[in-house]
């Protein structure tokens, strides 16, 4: 397949603000037309990475647009000639912000877009087209707990200081680290400039994107990596052991072994000192949990796992109890209920540190299993009420048709995506209560044929 033909194909893809919301969704329509999908996360098999602002740049606008200002730099053509008319005018944009035409050049010149398959393949993401369960439990596995707790004893001197100079606890980072890239085993290897060109010249964000290669031309200029690093990067462009944009590492990188490099490719002390600078800069409560499972009591009312926050102790005299040996944490501690398999499964209380972990990635599941492998990792107990593993799930296009129904029902799930998120929950919930069924959001095969029937 031409250059060509793969990004016009490319080049359908509509615009989208929040790829988790829409991945699935993105995959069902893929599977009929060929034609639609979404905007990329951050790093291949994860949600948008976070990232420090970039240097606006002039003429901001959709990649795809001609811009008003031009470069003097002739650079390979690609082949694709939209992809080249949008490289020109962000080069033009990048001197006129007081890039290196030498650097510039390094960066862009040679690039081509990604090929259909290597995008396509790309949203099929676990933390959203898997079911939770299955999720978590690749990823707290015997063998990723073990090969996780060799990695950290192999590296006692780096966790033993993030642990000092950081509000994260280090098993926090080490189950990051493990989330990320398998500790540091499988860093992606595909070139980053060109991964998040693509996506600047089809449009999709194509600021957010622009300002991802600007950084990139900043690392380069100021010694903190060379050209070649950035070869090895994720679909997206996401970087390293630990997967940061590289606005990110120009906001938070650290320089663990002081040898004047933010190395987190190669060096786990630069990789994990950045992601826990990261993760306490965004919020970390120190001494505050991130998950504790809770038993629910007979009777209990299951519309309050609706994502409102209520003090711990308003969730004692609830009758929610610890699971196991981890606390609940202080009476005046705020946390939400979350039942990600309804009545079904285990229900634990979120305190603020998860949603920190989600300025991390920006998927439940992916926060839920950190929480899970962190614990596992510093050797507390596994998630005690077993996952309901035998129950059948919604396909994507029947989770489509249950949220088109819930709407017209006049209960809104935001968007028809295919993807059971929280907005779709809480509509589900709402029905569930109106109907006086169980009002636990869990979407089964049952429950879909119920709405099916209300919607007529």
């Amino acid at each position: 397949m031409t250059a060509t033909r793969t990004f016009g194909w490319l080049r359908t893809m509509p615009e989208r603000r929040r790829r988790a919301a829409v991945l699935a969704g993105v995959l069902a329509t893929l599977v009929l037309s060929a034609c639609q999908s979404s905007k990329p996360a951050a790093s291949a098999g994860s949600a948008p990475k976070p990232t420090a602002s970039s240097t606006p740049l002039p003429n901001p606008g959709s990649g795809t647009q001609p811009s008003t200002l031009t470069s003097s730099i002739a650079f390979t053509p690609s082949g694709d000639a939209s992809f080249d008319r949008w490289r020109t005018g962000f080069a033009g944009k990048a001197e006129a912000a007081g890039q290196k035409k030498a650097t510039i050049t390094a960066v862009l010149d040679g690039l081509t877009p990604l090929p259909q398959e290597t995008v396509k393949a790309a949203f099929d993401q676990p933390e959203f087209t898997k079911p939770i369960w299955d999720y978590v439990k690749t990823r707290t596995s015997p063998t990723y707990i073990n090969n996780g707790q060799s990695k950290m004893s192999a590296n006692k001197m780096v966790f033993d200081a993030i642990g000092a100079d950081y509000a994260t606890p280090p098993e926090v980072i080490g189950a990051i680290w493990g989330l990320e890239t398998s500790y540091g085993s499988y860093i992606g290897d595909i070139d980053a400039p060109r991964a998040i060109a693509t996506q600047a010249a089809l449009g999709n964000r194509a600021g957010f994107y622009e300002g991802e290669l600007i950084a990139i031309m900043k690392l380069i200029d100021a010694g903190s990596a060379s050209r070649d690093q950035f070869k090895k990067g994720s679909w997206a462009g996401a970087l390293g052991q630990t997967q940061f944009m590289p606005s990110t590492l120009v906001g938070y990188a650290k320089d663990f072994d002081k040898d004047g490099k933010e190395d987190v490719w190669t060096n786990p002390g630069d990789a994990l000192a950045s992601a826990a600078n990261y993760m306490s800069q965004v919020g970390w409560r120190k001494g505050q949990p991130w998950t504790v499972e809770v038993q629910i009591p007979d009777g209990f009312d299951y519309s309050l796992g609706d994502g409102s926050k209520k003090s711990v102790a308003d969730w004692k005299a609830l009758g929610l109890v610890a699971s196991n040996v981890t606390p609940m944490g202080a009476d005046s501690l705020m946390a939400e209920l979350f039942l990600p398999a309804g009545s079904y499964g285990p229900a634990f209380l979120l305190y603020p540190n998860f949603d920190v972990i989600k300025k991390y990635n920006n998927s439940d599941s992916y926060a839920l299993a950190v929480g899970i492998l962190a614990d596992r990792l510093a050797g507390r107990p596994d998630v005690v009420k077993p996952w309901p593993t035998t129950i059948k799930l919604l396909t994507q296009m029947q989770v489509i048709d249950l949220q088109k129904t819930l709407t017209k029902l006049g209960y809104d799930t935001k968007g028809a995506d295919g993807v059971i998120g929280r907005n779709t929950r809480k509509a589900l919930q709402l029905f569930q209560t109106d109907h006086g069924l169980m009002a636990d959001g869990f979407a089964t095969t049952e429950v879909l044929e119920k709405v099916r029937a209300a919607g007529g």
